[in-house]
C-alpha cells in the first residue's frame, strides 16, 4: 500500500468513526423569555458547551414573558425556564405543562422608583416595606409582561402596602433595555425586575429601592420555584435521553456557578457587555445564593409560589391548586 493509500485510509477510518457521535447528537429548543441574570445557568451551560458534552445540541430562542411557556403549549419549542408563577397558573387553567428541574430557590425581583417621583411624596427609604409599598401609589411601573412574576411582584407590594392594584398603579409592559429609556424619559416612573436592571437605575442616582426581595423583603415568598425547566406532558417519556441530556447540562452549569464564580461571572459580563461589570457582578452575588447546587424542584417552593399569586390576584381563589401531584418529576434531576 503506498503512502497515499495509507493516508486515505486513515481519514475515511477516521471519518467513520466519528460518524457514530455525530448520529448521537441530539436536537432540541429551550425558549427563553427576557435577558436576565435569572437564567444564568442557561447562559453558562451554552457557553461551556455542557449540553455538547452530552451530545445535545441545544437551540435557544427568546420569546417574551409568558408567550415562552405558550409555545411550549403549541409546540414551537420544547422547553422553557419559567416562574412557577406561570408555570401553577397555565396548569389551573388547563394549560398542561410538567416541570422536570428547578435552577434557582428564591426571588429576585426588585422595585425601584424614580426620585423625582417619590421626593414630591415624602418618601422615606428607611420606612417598613409596607409603609415604602404605599408610595406606590399613582406610579407607572414597567414591567417585562402582563400577569408574569414582575407583574404579579407590583400587585403583591402595592397589597402590602394598603393599595388597590388595579387602581392605584399603572403597569406598561416593555422589554427591560426599553424600561431604561423609559424612566430616563420619564415615560413610566419605575420598573419592577430582576437585576442588574435596577441596579443600573439606583447607580445613576435617578432611582429609589421601593421593594427587593434579595435585600430582604418580603421573606415569606421564599423558598419559590423561581426558574422552572418546563415541558409538555409525554415529551420526556417519548424523548428520555434529550431530558436527561439537557438536565445533566444544567447541573454541571450549576456546579460551575459555585465552583468557579469568578469565571461563572466573566462568561456573564460577556453576555452583558453593555452592563458596568460590577453590576453584573453584584446582581450574579444575588443569583448564585438563590442558586440550588442540585436542581431537584421541590413541593415547598410551589406552595410558596402559589400563596404568593393568590395575594396578589394573578391567580383567583378557585384556581387554587390542591395538590401539585403530577406537575413535576424529578426523574432527570436525580
Amino acid at each position: 500500500m503506498t503512502l497515499r493509500q495509507h493516508t486515505l485510509a486513515a481519514a475515511f477510518l477516521a471519518a467513520a468513526l466519528a460518524l457514530p457521535a455525530a448520529a448521537q447528537m441530539e436536537q432540541t429548543t429551550l425558549a427563553v423569555p427576557v435577558l436576565s441574570l435569572t437564567f444564568s445557568p442557561t447562559y453558562i451551560a451554552e457557553e461551556k458547551g455542557f449540553w455538547k458534552e452530552e451530545g445535545l445540541d441545544v437551540k435557544l430562542q427568546a420569546i417574551p414573558g409568558v408567550q415562552a411557556t405558550n409555545a411550549v403549549l403549541a409546540g414551537s419549542v420544547d422547553f422553557t425556564n419559567t416562574a412557577s408563577s406561570a408555570f401553577l397558573r397555565a396548569n389551573a387553567r388547563g394549560q398542561k405543562v410538567v416541570a422536570i428541574a428547578n435552577t434557582l430557590e428564591k426571588v429576585q425581583v426588585e422595585i425601584v422608583i424614580s426620585k423625582a417621583f417619590l421626593d414630591k411624596k415624602g418618601f422615606d427609604a428607611n420606612a417598613s416595606v409596607e409603609k415604602r409599598a404605599a408610595f406606590l401609589k399613582g406610579a407607572k411601573i414597567a414591567v417585562d409582561a402582563p400577569n408574569s412574576i414582575t407583574h404579579g411582584y407590583v400587585k403583591y407590594a402595592a397589597k402590602k402596602g394598603g393599595l388597590d392594584p388595579e387602581r392605584d398603579v399603572t403597569v406598561s409592559p416593555m422589554a427591560p433595555p426599553a424600561m431604561l429609556a423609559a424612566i430616563r424619559s420619564g415615560q413610566v416612573d419605575g420598573l419592577s425586575m430582576s437585576r442588574p436592571w435596577p441596579s443600573i437605575l439606583r447607580k445613576e442616582g435617578i432611582t429609589l429601592t421601593v421593594a427587593s426581595t434579595p435585600l430582604g423583603d418580603f421573606p415569606e415568598l421564599n423558598p419559590f420555584n423561581y426558574n422552572l425547566i418546563i415541558t409538555k406532558p409525554g415529551f420526556c417519556e417519548s424523548k428520555p435521553s434529550v431530558c436527561r441530556k439537557l438536565i445533566n447540562g444544567f447541573k454541571k452549569a450549576l456546579a460551575f456557578m459555585h465552583d468557579k464564580p469568578e469565571e461563572t461571572a466573566a462568561i456573564l459580563r460577556r453576555k452583558f457587555d453593555k452592563t458596568d461589570p460590577a453590576l453584573v457582578d453584584d446582581a450574579l452575588k444575588a443569583v448564585i445564593e438563590g442558586t440550588p447546587r442540585s436542581p431537584i424542584v421541590k413541593e415547598d417552593g410551589f406552595t410558596s409560589a402559589q400563596n404568593y399569586m393568590l395575594s396578589a390576584g394573578i391567580m383567583r381563589p378557585e384556581e387554587k391548586l390542591t395538590s401539585f401531584a403530577g406537575l413535576y418529576t424529578n426523574e432527570y434531576a436525580k
